[in-house]
């Protein structure tokens, strides 16, 4: 995955720096391996780098259907946490299809009051409730040792007043992320879902779809065949 200041996101060729990239595993097609790289290294990074979560720890991710989101529930999993995503119902199904332990309807309840006062290790946020930090996540987050990741801006973030830990974060594109993800994905773990594939001619609607956040899944432009 080239840097964000690389141009050619839609061409056939392009030239890429070494340590941003690594074979694809070899159990994926070329389109599922096109869905791994932004969203599961921003993941990959949220949980492993910074959350850091423990085998039977409870992790909460914020935003469980969308695209980092539903490859952070198989991460989660792998590293052997339990896991409750937040989801709207039309996607309560695909969360748990991938591992969820327990999924959180957001149309129907706050997962503040769902979830017992400080009964959670780390909440990962997938952009979508950062400012969650300076409330809601002080109250479910464990006194002194609970961590806040999210991949969005906390605007005029708190001190936490029980001690928590918070990180904001941006995907940093690198090969040991891809490696770490493509034992997972050979191992069976972790893999890409996808919600259409479209050919380049197509691109405009894929990307209206994009832009809709309606997708389930990643959304693939074919730009050269297999």
């Amino acid at each position: 995955m080239p840097w964000f200041d690389a141009t050619g996101t839609f061409a056939e060729y392009i030239n890429v720096d070494t340590k941003r990239v690594a074979h694809k595993p070899s159990n994926m097609t070329f389109n599922e391996a096109a869905g791994v790289p932004l969203a599961g290294q921003t993941s990959w990074q949220g949980l492993a780098t910074y959350g850091k979560p423990q085998k039977g720890q409870r992790v909460l991710i914020l935003g469980g259907s969308s695209g980092t989101g539903l490859f952070a529930i198989q991460i989660a999993k792998a590293l052997g946490a339990e896991v409750v995503a937040t989801c709207s119902h039309r996607n309560v199904k695909l969360v748990k299809s991938l591992g969820a332990d327990q999924v959180i309807d957001y149309t129907n309840a706050k997962w503040s009051e769902v979830r017992a006062e400080h009964s959670v290790d780390l909440i990962y946020d997938c952009g979508v409730e950062s400012q969650s930090w300076n409330d809601a996540a002080q109250k479910v987050l464990k006194e002194q040792t609970g961590i806040f990741v999210t991949i969005g801006m906390i605007d005029k973030p708190i001190e936490s007043p029980i001690g928590a830990t918070q990180n904001q974060i941006f995907n940093a594109p690198c090969t040991e992320y891809l490696l770490e993800l493509k034992k997972l994905i050979e191992a069976g773990q972790v893999k890409t879902i996808i919600d259409s594939v479209h050919p380049l001619e197509n691109l405009v609607e894929a990307m209206k779809i994009c832009m809709s956040y309606r997708a389930k899944g990643k959304i693939i432009t074919e730009v050269a065949k297999e």
